[in-house]
């Protein structure tokens, strides 16, 4: 329990450091310097992209998996398995979150592109950054 709130609390701190920090979608897309259309068409082509990588960032993880030595293949097996749910569960919440969620935080504007893009974007460089931190070894992800 103490970890967990020593967590919360660190997170909490860190919050308005990283506040100031563009986002992966503001990078990808930012909407200072293209227009509408070009800012739609930009945000589909990213969270394409980003779908991509995190699908690249599972897969690498499974590789890393089937690598580990002093495990039995039934373990690894379901450890993959177990990793494979895991994700399909979190893929369920990125897109409740961002269908449901990201269009009211946004306002309901159009002005900094499809909220609901730039949150896939978002949540899916977080996912791919915690897949590589957990799974990475030499030669790894």
């Amino acid at each position: 329990m103490k970890p967990l709130l020593v967590s919360a609390l660190l997170l909490a701190l860190a919050g308005p450091a990283f506040a100031d920090q563009p986002r992966p979608s503001q990078l990808a897309c930012d909407t200072k310097k293209i227009g509408a259309k070009d800012l739609a068409d930009c945000l589909r082509s990213a969270a394409d992209r980003s779908d991509k990588e995190l699908a690249g960032a599972v897969d690498a993880a499974v590789k890393n998996i089937e690598a580990r030595p002093g495990l039995l293949g039934s373990q690894k097996n379901r450890w993959k398995r177990s990793l494979n749910d895991t994700q399909a569960l979190w893929l369920n919440w990125r897109d409740a979150d961002c269908q449901d969620v990201a269009p009211f935080e946004a306002g309901m504007t159009a002005k900094g592109g499809d909220p609901r893009l730039s949150c896939i974007i978002d949540h899916d460089a977080q996912r791919v950054e915690e897949l590589k931190s957990r799974y990475q070894q030499a030669g790894g992800l």
